[in-house]
């Protein structure tokens, strides 16, 4: 194999933590799925070791979920130059668990790293240029994809770098944007309340939230197929499925308007949930072309051209924007009073509270980045 060959490459399969192992393919190797950790790359955890520890002692998987794991913070010198370590964790045969029902035919290659942070340096795209020629000359898959173009994981932010870039690539080399955390998911193969959530929280849910949001679920025996309410309990409980009698009145009444002025579609039940909240985007990015001539896309997607088209909205507005801030503060937990699109002391009140949690200026006006903690997390 060219792969085995590389200089940068370490083989320690069976010398990292697992507890079982991974059964055997059935179906040939078609796609070769690039991730990153979410976890910064030159800090302790982000290695193969502490993958594989979290994996088994965390998730209940029997080994760490990727055959190659490549490590920027270990630099190995070869004749080619300095290359981050690829760490080879299981036999090419073993099916391991990192995209649910797809594991059978995907072969996962994760990049240590937290890449909306960190900045993908020389020797680890150097590191995944050798990987990736090799395992193309080794017929090791025909496809190159991330976790989030995998079937149900859209809503992923893995891999976030673009692997198009640092690969011989022929198709189109614009990044996948992760769609809003859905209102719904199914439970596929090797999933777990805390692979969903991730370490981060997944589209701002925690695994406690996952729990409350699903009573009597069993966090230890998730069946494949299971139906789960992907809700945020520290708000309120999305329930997607049929419209509530309960529920909030004011987030009904958001709803409600969203649904006259923007013909969202939404289930008008009270809950807040991603459906709502991409809703407001729709309506954000709405105004901003109606009254500023911005030409975005109104796609509910929280993006750089939505963030660099904002206008600031402070105390006196009047309009859509005010409501749609005003509405956007309560659906955080922060009640302006009453949304009647006026800027007044209610909603100076709530932005400063707001403002003052989420460790951004206090200057009582809504600019970028008060619009991006509303709409980005």
């Amino acid at each position: 194999m060219n792969f085995t060959k590389l200089p940068q490459l370490v083989d320690m399969r069976g010398k990292l933590k697992s507890k079982g192992t991974y059964s055997k393919r059935t179906k040939t190797i078609t796609h070769r799925v690039w991730h990153h950790s979410l976890t910064k790359k030159h800090l302790g955890g982000s290695d193969a070791a502490s993958f594989a520890d979290y994996h088994v002692n965390t998730l209940g998987w029997p080994g760490v979920g990727y055959t190659f794991i490549i490590e920027p913070k270990n630099l190995i010198n070869t004749p080619n130059g300095k290359r981050a370590r690829i760490v080879y964790a299981h036999d090419i045969d073993r099916r391991t668990y990192h995209v649910g029902n797809s594991n059978q035919f995907a072969i996962g290659i994760c990049v240590a790293g937290d890449y909306r942070y960190d900045t993908m340096d020389d020797a680890t795209i150097a590191s995944i240029a050798d990987l990736h020629s090799a395992l193309v000359k080794d017929s090791i898959g025909k496809n190159d994809t991330s976790h989030n173009e995998m079937p149900d994981y859209s809503w992923k932010a893995c891999c976030v770098y673009d692997y198009r870039k640092l690969i011989k690539w022929q198709g189109s080399t614009t990044p996948v944007t992760p769609s809003p955390a859905p209102d719904s998911y199914t439970i596929q193969e090797g999933d777990t309340l805390w692979s969903i959530a991730h370490k981060d929280g997944t589209g701002g849910v925690q695994v406690e939230d996952l729990i409350k949001a699903n009573p009597g679920i069993d966090p230890a025996k998730l069946q494949i197929g299971q139906k789960i309410i992907f809700g945020n309990a520290k708000d309120v409980i999305v329930r997607p499925d049929k419209p509530s009698s309960s529920g909030d009145e004011t987030i009904r009444s958001i709803q409600k308007t969203l649904n006259i002025r923007h013909k969202a579609g939404l289930i008008v039940d009270g809950f807040n949930g991603p459906r709502t909240k991409s809703a407001l985007i729709k309506a954000l990015q709405t105004e901003l072309n109606k009254q500023f001539n911005k030409k975005l896309v109104v796609d509910g997607k929280w993006g750089a051209k939505t963030k660099a088209a904002i206008v600031t909205v402070e105390k006196g507005a009047k309009g859509n924007l005010t409501w749609i801030l005003q509405a956007a503060l309560y659906l955080e937990g922060f009640n302006p009073g009453s949304l009647d699109s006026i800027f007044g002391k209610g909603t100076e009140s709530a932005l400063s509270k707001f403002q003052e949690a989420k460790k951004i200026t206090a200057d009582k006006k809504a600019g970028k980045a008060t619009f991006t903690i509303l709409f980005a997390a």
